[in-house]
């Protein structure tokens, strides 16, 4: 059976759709926030949330990814899916629990121990929605998807809200963490078409055990790097810098997540299928690369130009030091996105192996970096994000060159059109605003002019040089506005 472009396109509408909801969301709660919570408290949040989703990727342990890629899919491997994940999600989240008063003296702040305490309750509820909810990504049920993801990330933003007005401080954030696992196993237990999801089994365990091994450690792997800024730097250099430094990292994410987690969210279950019906998986990666950075490369180097206006319209006054780091992140992100969503690709196609050794190099580097870095000061760690980027390139382009045999080469020559898109999309955008100084402006009147110009100057770029986005954007709003028409 093959996979047909137009299922996949809905799909991406659906997603997209998703996304852009969450990012109106985010950007709200991010600017109300901002002006209720200081760099300080924000950053002491980050620590107890590294610890919480270290503890998480152990939880996970690849149930998810399984449930998605396997070809022989029973119900008895469903049940014990569940009965695996709520096993190692209560014995994980009575652990941090039972540990939060030793966290919080390594870091000498008692209030931390508190935060933790509250994380720690979200892994009591959060095995009733990991396997529906990977059940709905297996069918690429977005629709459903899109209900769950909008219900707990309001119930976030607004819980995190109320109780920072209330003056709660960083608790304020832990407590909207909470409440969005709480509303996510709520709305994902009745949006079920069975209950019988719920029986715990382990009489599948082995099958789970086999492909959970590889994916578990390279989850594993993969948290420790993407947390070690936060607890390096929470403890070496303070609350506040780390409270700067996550927020740069959360602009350029809240952007780059926008394009990217909504063909991620697409391409694993796309393809999965793909590679059961036995299609050449080597050209659906490439098409992907192409398409991706089309987009992405463009985006990220309009952030990088306008980090200045975009961190005092979201932010305000008081994080100015933020916006110096953002073109830093933005360039080491830019330089990963050259071989995108590879752990997925690898995953899907029986490659599984791969993974853990890659998120190992790819980590390791990470921790090192920070590590030695934090010794100065967060400009040093965000220029870090360059070596990392091309460190990830490299071994991410090396398993795919054998697992595929996709070559460094062949990625450059997918991307080089959308590096032509990207420089024609940022000169006239940079070059007015450079002109205008911006001294005086309004942030929103700079983002305002730097966007419509980006616009306009992207989407003559992909006509002119014929990128393939061009036919895919008037590939998905036919099949939007066919999909309008038919529910009309």
């Amino acid at each position: 059976m093959k996979i047909r472009a137009g299922s996949i396109r809905g799909a991406l509408i659906m997603a997209f759709i998703n996304r852009y909801t969450v990012l109106v969301v985010n950007f709200g709660a991010i600017m109300v926030l901002a002006r209720l919570l200081t760099p300080a408290e924000t950053g002491l949040f980050s620590v107890a949330a590294s610890v919480a989703l270290l503890a998480q990727a152990v939880r996970d342990f690849g149930i998810s990814e399984f449930l998605v890629q396997e070809s022989d899919l029973t119900p008895a491997k469903i049940r014990t899916a569940f009965g695996l994940t709520l096993m190692l999600s209560w014995t994980l989240g009575a652990t941090i629990f039972l540990c939060r008063n030793w966290i919080a003296t390594a870091y000498g702040t008692p209030e931390l121990g508190n935060l933790i305490a509250v994380l720690s309750l979200s892994f009591a509820v959060t095995p009733f929605s990991s396997t529906i909810l990977a059940m709905l990504n297996r069918t690429m049920s977005f629709g459903v998807m899109f209900r769950i993801t909008q219900t707990s990330n309001l119930a976030n933003a607004i819980v995190s809200i109320w109780f920072a007005y209330l003056g709660w401080k960083a608790m304020a954030l832990a407590l909207g963490m909470l409440a969005a696992s709480v509303v996510t196993a709520l709305v994902a237990g009745f949006s079920a078409r069975t209950w019988d999801h719920f029986i715990p089994s382990f009489r599948e365990w082995r099958a789970l055990a086999t492909f959970g091994a590889y994916m578990s450690g390279a989850n594993i792997v993969q948290q420790v790097g993407a947390r070690a800024p936060d607890l390096i730097i929470g403890r070496m250099l303070g609350y506040r810098p780390l409270g700067l430094y996550n927020r740069a990292s959360g602009i350029v994410a809240l952007f780059y997540d926008l394009v990217v987690s909504s063909v991620q969210a697409v391409a694993f279950p796309a393809f999965s299928g793909a590679h059961r019906a036995g299609e050449d998986m080597r050209r659906h990666y490439l098409r992907v690369v192409t398409l991706v950075t089309g987009a992405v490369l463009p985006v990220l180097a309009m952030l990088a130009i306008l980090a200045e206006p975009l961190v005092r319209a979201l932010l305000g006054t008081l994080w100015l030091a933020t916006s110096p780091l953002v073109p830093l992140i933005c360039i080491g992100i830019a330089i990963e996105a050259l071989a995108p969503m590879v752990p997925q690709f690898l995953s899907a196609t029986g490659s599984v192996r791969m993974v853990l050794p890659n998120a190992i190099y790819v980590r390791a580097a990470q921790v090192a970096m920070v590590g030695c870095f934090a010794n100065f000061n967060i400009f040093w760690i965000a220029s870090g994000q360059i070596i990392i980027g091309l460190v990830t390139f490299l071994v991410q382009g090396r398993s795919l060159s054998k697992a595929a045999d996709i070559s460094f080469g062949a990625l450059l020559r997918a991307s080089r059109l959308s590096l032509g898109v990207t420089v024609l999309t940022v000169i006239l955008p940079f070059a007015v605003l450079t002109e205008r100084g911006g001294a005086g402006d309004s942030p929103w009147l700079s983002l305002a002019l730097g966007g419509a110009l980006a616009s306009i100057c992207w989407f003559g770029a992909i006509t002119v040089l014929r990128h393939p986005l061009r036919r895919e954007l008037g590939a998905v709003l036919h099949e939007a506005l066919a999909t309008v028409r038919g529910r009309g």
